[in-house]
């Protein structure tokens, strides 16, 4: 007798334990890496996202690293040119103690040996101003350079007895140079009237020259590109003086910026313009107290330096606060770039857990039906001839 005995039992046991057996493994995979995302097909569009994110995230990082770095550079430009300030300042006070007639020539050589020291000390702030070996104060990144007017400043007029003032609504043409215009009035012989005579001290080199020995009352005269009104002065304002501080202008000049990958896109960069802090560039090279009428134009000097560095420190502070802003979007722009991957590519632990949880008592159910069906078959095996 023949007896065919089917181990259907078996077979419907081993399909789903090795579902589960696979599924088994994912999930182990998933908590032990804590990711996701353990193959590309997994999900495959989820996978292309979240490397995109990644990548964001770690050039917002970087870009807040870099950000960083050139605020300390600017910090860095900002005290050397506080020191400058400083040492501007003690010019000035030595150019006012210059303007006294007084001193003696010995006493004059002691405050010209000062302020020479002080000129080279300002230099030496703007040469020794570097980060990281990069010079920020020699004018290597000051930028780029807007056009401006030339400006004729009078610093002080005297007034003449007839009313009025010694010199009227100085203007600044397009080629007017860098300098201090001294007028004085010497008095007149005879029937002969009263004249003004007027020299130019050059900033560029320190130079004085005479532009006009006499010059009359009330004419107009043209000192290096500067139109200067004379009032109607007499024999009775011999003495009277006044000084014209012109500042030459600027041509468009198209510098160098220090750029720096300010964000995690090509080309979201920020420019740093750092100033020119030497003593060249602020024309205070040749500072001059031989004597009360240079030390009077040294003054106008010194102030317009003053005045351009006090506005180049105001600059670095904006861009300072600018760089600071940047970083700022750079970590929050990080953190929530971050955040959106880990949504994507980070596994869910407790959902993880507990799937494994039900897998392995699915898995064991499985192992107990199959072990149960083969232990049947064994059984009818011993005892009957089975055929297939």
């Amino acid at each position: 007798m023949s007896l065919t005995i089917s181990n259907t039992l078996a077979n419907a046991a081993l399909t789903p334990l090795e579902q589960f057996s696979r599924s088994f493994l994912k999930d182990l995979d998933e908590a032990s890496s804590g990711s996701a995302l353990t193959s590309a097909a997994d999900n495959p569009s989820g996978l292309a996202i979240y490397n995109t994110l990644t990548a964001q995230a770690s050039g917002f990082n970087v870009a807040s690293q870099n950000v960083q770095t050139a605020n300390d550079a600017v910090s860095v430009a900002d005290g050397a040119l506080a020191q400058t300030q400083a040492g501007l300042q003690s010019l000035n006070a030595l150019a006012v103690q210059a303007n006294n007639d007084f001193l003696s020539p010995a006493d004059r050589a002691d405050l010209q040996s000062v302020a020479n020291q002080l000129v080279q000390q300002i230099n030496t702030n703007a040469e020794d101003a570097s980060f990281n070996g990069q010079a920020l104060l020699t004018g290597k990144f000051s930028g780029t350079t807007p056009a401006q007017a030339p400006v004729a400043t009078t610093t002080s007029n005297a007034t003449i007895t007839g009313g009025g003032d010694l010199v009227t609504a100085p203007a600044a043409a397009a080629n007017a140079q860098a300098g201090a215009i001294t007028i004085a009035v010497n008095a007149g012989s005879g029937s002969n009237p009263a004249t003004a005579q007027i020299t130019f001290t050059s900033t560029a080199n320190g130079q004085t020259t005479t532009v006009a020995a006499a010059a009359a009352a009330g004419s107009t005269v043209n000192v290096n590109g500067t139109q200067i009104t004379l009032g109607n002065f007499t024999n009775a304002d011999n003495g009277a003086q006044a000084t014209v501080q012109v500042q030459a202008g600027t041509t468009f000049t198209q510098g160098q910026a220090a750029n720096v990958q300010s964000g995690a896109s090509e080309g979201d960069t920020t420019a740093v313009n750092l100033p020119n802090g030497t003593a060249a560039a602020n024309f205070i090279s040749n500072i001059d107290l031989s004597s009360s009428a240079s030390a009077e134009d040294a003054q106008g000097q010194i102030q317009e330096a003053i005045a351009s560095v006090s506005t180049a420190r105001a600059q670095l502070g904006a861009q300072s606060q600018a760089l600071t802003n940047a970083a700022n979007n750079d970590n929050t722009a990080a953190v929530n770039t971050t955040a959106a991957a880990s949504s994507i590519g980070d596994a869910d632990l407790a959902s993880v857990s507990t799937e494994l949880a039900l897998l392995r008592t699915q898995q064991q159910i499985s192992l107990a039906t199959l072990q149960n069906a083969n232990t049947a078959l064994g059984y009818l095996n011993r005892f009957f001839n089975v055929a297939a």
